[in-house]
């Protein structure tokens, strides 16, 4: 039999001549019987990289960061790296944090920590580092501004002053203000119809910004509006998408293949009049072909609630209720203020499936039931606080969260139990499909919004299946959101102007059943009569803005703050599911 030692220069040898599956054999056989010295350790975290194994690998890179004599810091980069190449985040968090720990400068150490703590329900961690953070972008760090998207910042951030100083940017580089006239600057013949193209790597009818705006496609008036669909979807959402592209598939043009320069010159070859940016500062984003000035003038809208530092947009299509005036010095896009609520809605397609019961959600019949079906990066400590105060105040009431992360859950019931609430108090809703996600929301009697990020398409969705929602009013567009849609549908009692209202509202309706279902029975009456879901009403708004755009530019003006007027009052109730 061959001695340890043997083996070892055995598996060394291996590993110089690419044999990596038998030198990891062998050391794995030896680290089964005791520790591995940190060169061999070394050997096998480097045969599993060479293996295609990034999760292994990083895990052996992490084993060797914590030998004697290891160079620490390069070790848990390299785990860090490794983990997250393997899709790991999770597994990637303790990595990161080790090496903050080391050094608090360490940007990517940070960026990833950040990244994965949003997802974390690790309450009191949050809260530590959102004070951190927060403190570090009040006094100007440059630093700071660099740690965190901008998508991110808004999930724990109100403060627009703040929002507007974070800096990272991903997927491309920053417009210039030479590149912007230039655009401005080229000769362009407007079209009538008007040539609109929306550029979006979301479209796909699972997808929450399509959810929200397929019925607006659907109902553009083609006498108005030539509408071309500029697609960078990823292949996996194209293929989970039920009929949204096959309805609209002669006016996508792909150009997820293409380069920044070849989509450019795409889209250049439509002629295109108003390129809408859905992406903002959001997954699968490319700022670069919108920073490459491909149509006349260019808006932003739906997918990013604030503004999009960086990407060239003239104009983002917004309400006066998320961008009031005291709004404007934090955005760089000028105000179109559209009438009612900024947030389209399909009154078309969105099903309306027959609730589930209280017994097949595993609710109890006899308690008061409080919903929040929002992502769990959404409950902030200021969240938590607040639904806390609204739990421990009435005892006999329960929370359906959805939350189909089981790690998180453990987090949130730990924390809600040292805040005094039971866990058993907690009944968790894993992913389901989208009308299980519907059909489940009716059986609770009051939804409980996130602040300083709202519900946005899911507190339509709520509205949409006759659930109250109660709010808070907000500081920012994120934050603002809920009261936008509340308003449009009619019901602005359920905003309440801070934390503590919000709690004696919630606590309030508990108490009077009355007034809750007064308010249930509005929503139904509501739904196909106040602007939220009329979204052939929202088509002729959002082709009026449009044309108030175009105007502007055809009188040689620069783009300037604007409202659209809206549309007469409607008379007689929509028809769901059809265009009147």
């Amino acid at each position: 039999m061959a001695k340890l030692g043997e083996l070892l220069m055995d598996a060394q040898t291996l590993y110089r001549d690419g044999c990596f599956q038998a030198a990891a054999d062998i050391l794995e056989a030896e680290r089964a019987q005791a520790p591995l010295s940190l060169p061999n350790t070394l050997i096998l975290a480097q045969c599993r990289a060479k293996l295609g194994q990034p999760a292994d690998a990083a895990r052996h890179f992490g084993e060797a960061a914590d030998l004697p004599g290891a160079e620490r810091k390069l070790l848990l980069t390299l785990a860090m790296t490794m983990m997250r190449q393997a899709g790991r985040n999770a597994d990637a968090f303790p990595y990161a944090a080790g090496l903050i720990e080391m050094d608090p400068l360490d940007e990517k150490a940070i960026a990833l920590y950040r990244h994965i703590l949003h997802r974390r329900l690790d309450i009191d961690e949050k809260r530590k580092s959102n004070a951190t953070l927060r403190a570090a972008l009040a006094s100007g760090s440059e630093f700071a501004a660099q740690v965190e998207n901008p998508l991110e910042n808004l999930y724990w951030c109100g403060d627009e002053a703040l929002n507007a100083a974070v800096r990272r940017f991903q997927g491309g580089a920053s417009f210039t203000e030479e590149s912007r006239q230039s655009r401005r600057s080229r000769p362009h013949r407007f079209h009538h119809p008007l040539r609109i193209g929306y550029l979006s790597a979301d479209f796909s009818d699972i997808h929450a910004t399509m959810i929200l705006l397929q019925g607006v496609i659907d109902c553009h008036d083609p006498q108005r509006v030539d509408v071309r669909l500029f697609c960078i979807t990823p292949e996996a959402l194209r293929k989970a998408d039920h009929d949204f592209r096959k309805r609209h598939e002669d006016k996508i043009i792909d150009l997820a293949g293409l380069s920044d320069e070849e989509a450019h010159r795409c889209i250049r070859a439509e002629e295109i009049d108003i390129l809408v940016d859905l992406k903002g500062h959001t997954m699968d984003a490319r700022p670069n072909i919108v920073n490459s000035g491909p149509a006349p003038i260019q808006v932003a809208y739906l997918g990013f609630p604030g503004s999009s530092h960086g990407i060239d947009c003239d104009y983002i299509l917004t309400d006066a209720i998320v961008t009031p005036e005291t709004s404007k010095p934090f955005y760089h896009e000028k105000f179109c203020l559209l009438p009612e609520s900024y947030q389209c809605n399909d009154m078309l397609r969105r099903p309306l499936p027959i609730p589930l019961t209280r017994a097949q959600l595993g609710l109890p019949e006899d308690r008061f039931v409080f919903h929040s079906a929002n992502a769990v990066q959404k409950i902030s400590p200021e969240t938590f606080d607040a639904w806390m105060r609204i739990l421990m105040a009435n005892p006999d009431s329960v929370l359906h969260l959805f939350c189909p992360d089981e790690d998180a859950g453990r987090q949130f019931l730990a924390a809600a139990e040292a805040s005094g609430v039971a866990g058993n108090r907690v009944v968790f809703r894993r992913r389901s499909s989208y009308q299980d996600h519907l059909a489940s929301m009716p059986a609770a009697d009051l939804a409980l919004d996130c602040f300083p990020w709202n519900g946005h398409t899911t507190t339509s969705e709520l509205l949409w299946m006759g659930v109250p929602v109660v709010t808070r009013r907000g500081t920012n567009f994120a934050s603002r959101v809920s009261e936008s849609l509340l308003r449009a549908i009619g019901l602005p009692e359920l905003v309440a102007g801070n934390e503590n209202d919000f709690v004696n509202l919630a606590c309030e309706l508990v108490r009077n059943p009355e007034k809750l279902n007064e308010y249930r029975r509005r929503l139904q009456e509501n739904r196909r009569m106040q602007p939220l879901f009329d979204t052939q009403r929202f088509a002729r708004h959002l082709e009026k803005a449009y044309r108030m755009m175009v105007e502007r530019a055809q009188a040689g003006l620069p783009p300037d703050h604007f409202a659209v007027p809206p549309e007469p009052p409607r008379t007689l109730p929509f028809t769901l599911g059809r265009i009147d």
